[in-house]
């Protein structure tokens, strides 16, 4: 799985720490998502989208 979380992130002007505090990730695991050494599951995949006010298929795709 593939994903758009650090574009995203970025184009909100956000770091990581940031948006650890605003989904309640950690920003180590957003770190290893961004990175493609983690996959999310559909908890944490779920609360990266609300955080950032998109959907799931904005941030992860195949």
């Amino acid at each position: 799985m593939k994903n758009n979380v650090k574009e995203m992130r970025k184009l909100l002007g956000w770091s990581q720490d940031m948006l650890s505090q605003a989904s309640g990730v950690p920003a180590s695991t957003i770190s290893e998502i961004e990175s493609g050494k983690r996959t999310p599951g559909v908890d944490i995949a779920l609360m990266l989208a609300q955080a950032m006010s998109v959907s799931v298929e904005d941030l992860f795709y195949i």
